[in-house]
């Protein structure tokens, strides 16, 4: 059996491009290790306060400064986002390919990403009533909220029933505003229009990022306003992309490695304080030059082309929606084991024991769910299994 097939992630289109999905390889494992540490951190009773003060945070010779930067995977996410969606709107506005339908598209982000977003939340809902003991009536409009993908807006905060879907809120948002993007570009001089629409809303973004985290904006610090920036890094490479293909077609090269690697310390760098705008800033001009060293270096696309890496990434979206709650439920089984090493030995532990667990449950639903739903015809073959023509 090819396995490298079985599990690759279905494209309704010819272009698969690995380097994307060994990107989103860096940002689901990224994220992982921070949401793993937050939930053994408070299995074990110190929480993420006495976390910090065990390991220290202060400085980068300390694991721990690392580890709390952990969460820009998610930013990573958005970029690839505004990278991949943007595509199909930029090649009709530079190659003149066939325009994006408005129905078309929003039919495939419903039926691409509704099934496995609606049955995990509405599985963990039950989780949390009838495992957990939490009240129903009370959840209930926690769940209602976080179905239509505005629980941070009417709550001011993440949903408890799955914490992590505040992200796919802000990814929806996202969803609806680009295409009235490019239609707003399609208005503006062609030669400058896109870059100069794309830049003003990528700096009031940051500025709003930075505004809204002084004042305690709760319902709009985790919107499309304050994270516009992170997915226009993603549209602009998908600008040079789509523009400028020979670059691509070109040998790659070791010296970028050095980009990428430069790159990569930058995101962490500048990732916090996140109130800064000028933090805010660099770090995304770190993310672009991430993604141009992941595709033009040696190593560092070497690395991001395994397919035992870009398949782990194919299925970040599984992984992203179930890995924070079968983490909490995974270390109260482990929390227990004590090498008396230290913080970090343990911490390895429950790497060991976590990361398998998550990645074969994942495996399975992604299977099942997740990539028959990448057809874009799989509502209506569906229909034609229950309610097949000869019965009619």
């Amino acid at each position: 059996m090819n396995l490298t097939g079985y599990f690759r992630r279905s494209t309704n289109s010819r272009h698969f491009i690995p380097e994307i999905d060994g990107l989103r390889f860096f940002s689901i494992i990224t994220v992982m290790v921070f949401h793993l540490n937050t939930a053994y951190s408070r299995e074990i009773g110190i929480g993420l306060e006495g976390w910090s003060r065990e390991v220290g945070i202060e400085n980068l010779i300390q694991l721990g400064w690392w580890v709390t930067r952990l969460d820009l995977g998610v930013k990573v996410f958005f970029a690839i986002s505004g990278f991949i969606l943007g595509m199909p709107f930029l090649r009709y506005l530079l190659l003149g390919k066939k325009m994006v339908g408005m129905r078309e598209y929003f039919y495939r982000r419903i039926t691409r990403l509704e099934p496995p977003f609606v049955l995990t939340l509405i599985g963990f809902y039950f989780v949390h009533v009838l495992i957990l003991n939490e009240s129903a009536e009370d959840l209930f409009p926690n769940l209602v909220s976080g179905l239509v993908y505005s629980h941070v807006f009417v709550f001011g905060f993440p949903n408890p029933i799955n914490p992590v879907t505040w992200s796919l809120e802000t990814e929806a948002q996202f969803y609806i505003i680009l295409p009235l993007f490019f239609w707003l570009v399609a208005r503006l001089p062609k030669k400058f229009g896109f870059w100069i629409l794309l830049i003003l809303l990528a700096l009031g973004s940051a500025y709003f990022r930075s505004f809204s985290l002084e004042v305690g904006l709760g319902r709009f610090s985790n919107s499309i306003f304050a994270y516009f920036v992170n997915f226009a890094v993603g549209l602009m490479y998908s600008f040079l992309y789509i523009k400028h293909p020979r670059i691509f077609a070109e040998g790659k090269s070791y010296k970028f490695d050095l980009v990428a690697l430069v790159a990569l310390f930058g995101l962490f760098y500048f990732y916090k304080p996140q109130y800064l705008i000028f933090n805010n800033l660099l770090f995304n001009t770190s993310l672009f030059f991430f993604f141009v060293g992941t595709f033009k270096s040696k190593a560092v696309n070497w690395f991001f082309t395994r397919p035992a890496v870009y398949l782990v990434g194919g299925m970040c979206y599984t992984i992203y929606l179930i890995h924070y709650a079968l983490f909490h439920l995974i270390v109260r089984l482990t929390a227990e084991i004590d090498l008396s090493l230290g913080y970090w030995s343990n911490f390895f532990v429950q790497i060991v024991f976590a990361f398998p667990i998550v990645l074969l449950v994942s495996a399975a639903f992604y299977l099942l769910v997740e990539k028959p739903c990448m057809d874009k015809n799989w509502p209506s073959r569906l229909k034609n299994n229950l309610f097949p023509r000869s019965l009619l």
